[in-house]
C-alpha cells in the first residue's frame, strides 16, 4: 500500500496481496529481522518497476527527451564565442 511492493510481489507469485503483507508485517515485528525486512523492502521499492506511469516518471521522461534533443542540436553546429584576430609575423 505504501509503494506497492507487496502487491507487486503478490501479483508476480499469483497469490493474494494480504498474504504477502502479513508475511512482511510478521518479519518486521521479529526483533532480529526488523532491519533486514525494512532494508529489503526499501531495496525492492527501487528494483521493482512501477505498474502505472506516475507524475515523476512522466516528468523524468520529458527531461530526458529535452536533454537528448538539445544534445542533437548542439552536435549539428558549433558556435564560437569571443573570437579575436591576431597578426602573425613570420
Amino acid at each position: 500500500m505504501i509503494a506497492g511492493v507487496c502487491g507487486g510481489l503478490a501479483e508476480y507469485f499469483h497469490i493474494k496481496p494480504w498474504i504477502v503483507r502479513i508475511i512482511f508485517l510478521i518479519l518486521a515485528v521479529i526483533p532480529h529481522l526488523t532491519f533486514l525486512t525494512i532494508s529489503c523492502y526499501l531495496i525492492l521499492i527501487v528494483l521493482i518497476p512501477p505498474k502505472n506511469r506516475g507524475f515523476w516518471q512522466l516528468w523524468r521522461d520529458a527531461a530526458r527527451q529535452k536533454a537528448s534533443t538539445e544534445d542533437q542540436q548542439s552536435k549539428g553546429r558549433k558556435i564560437i564565442h569571443d573570437v579575436r584576430e591576431k597578426n602573425i609575423k613570420d
